[in-house]
């Protein structure tokens, strides 16, 4: 077990808005690499937080969705949508924007050689002046790992041995590994970034058995619960919340040191979901978005909620920030 940070500090709450980069995601136009930086710096400059993209480059929503326990309409079956390619744009995003963190939810180990990825995500931290947060996952999609030549199964094992590369060599190690997915031998990363102690570690979960729950444990500075795409009310972060700090308990965690970060899928009452989300996003004006909000923070202390908007558009994130504006 590796030793315990500093209790977090108790910094207001922080608001951010998932990019959209993939087919259709725009307000129903496909957004070219240009308009997910103009969305960006639109989130910089209307006060919200942070600004983050998904690592997707494939899907087939009826196969994917049905994994995850959502049944699509017949007629997507077959349907298939791509998506620009994160860790190429982020960068473009370090560089576009001031402010701003910016980050992954989440990026998939198992799509990039664990040494290679520390060492992007290091330079990416470089360009950005310290402002990189580094989602990891284990990856969710079956559809794009067998189309674009991934392994699915035993995917939870591959993200274990990365894991134990990607953490220390962002935090200034020299690292020999010898695992059953991976090696290294002597990797470090020469230069280093800006950041002393390496850019934060979050992990994200979308359900999330015993065995990822103690890896969010043992190796994240942040966890990320994903309920967009369920029940984004507050009251459903209850038994993930509870889960967690069991986990944290049993696996002597500190649970003050894990920073809370939520992602909710919001948008105006008239807004209109895809058949993925059903009842569960929030459908408010922004007065009452602010509302759920603050419940997150002052019920779970949750410190960094991001959002999933049904219309990524600039004027979308202009409704997001007058909520985040009201919520704190």
């Amino acid at each position: 077990m590796r030793e315990r940070s500093q209790a977090l500090p108790r910094d207001d709450m922080k608001v951010g808005v998932v990019l959209p980069h993939w087919s259709h995601g725009m307000g129903g136009e496909t957004p070219r690499p240009a308009d997910v930086l103009n969305l960006a710096r639109t989130a910089e400059d209307a006060g919200l937080d942070s600004v983050w993209l998904v690592d997707h480059f494939y899907s087939e929503n009826y196969i994917d969705m049905a994994y995850h326990g959502i049944e699509m309409p017949d007629d997507l079956r077959g349907v298939k949508s791509g998506a620009w390619e994160c860790w190429s744009l982020l960068p473009a995003l370090a560089t576009a924007t001031q402010r701003v963190e910016i980050g992954t939810l989440v990026t998939n180990t198992g799509y990039r050689n664990p040494a290679l990825l520390a060492k992007m995500a290091d330079t990416v931290d470089d360009l950005s002046d310290g402002r990189l947060i580094v989602g990891l996952g284990a990856g969710d999609f079956p559809s794009e790992h067998e189309a674009y030549g991934y392994p699915f199964e035993g995917r939870v094992g591959r993200f274990e041995e990365a894991l134990q590369i990607i953490r220390p060599m962002l935090r200034g190690e020299c690292v020999t590994f010898d695992g059953e997915h991976y090696r290294s031998l002597e990797a470090a990363l020469l230069p280093w970034s800006v950041r002393e102690t390496g850019p934060p570690i979050l992990i994200g979960l979308l359900h999330g058995g015993p065995r990822m729950k103690r890896l969010v444990v043992e190796h994240a500075d942040q966890w990320n619960c994903w309920l967009a795409f369920w029940n984004s009310h507050p009251e459903a972060y209850c038994e993930p919340h509870e889960a967690m700090l069991r986990a944290c308990d049993r696996f002597d965690r500190d649970p003050d040191t894990l920073e809370r970060n939520v992602t909710i899928a919001a948008g105006r009452p008239e807004g209109e979901w895809g058949a993925a989300f059903g009842e569960g996003p929030l459908r408010v004006e922004p007065e009452r978005l602010a509302a759920c909000m603050r419940e997150y923070r002052d019920r779970y202390d949750v410190r960094h909620i991001t959002v999933w908007l049904d219309q990524k558009t600039e004027s979308g994130i202009e409704w997001l920030a007058r909520a985040a504006e009201l919520a704190r």
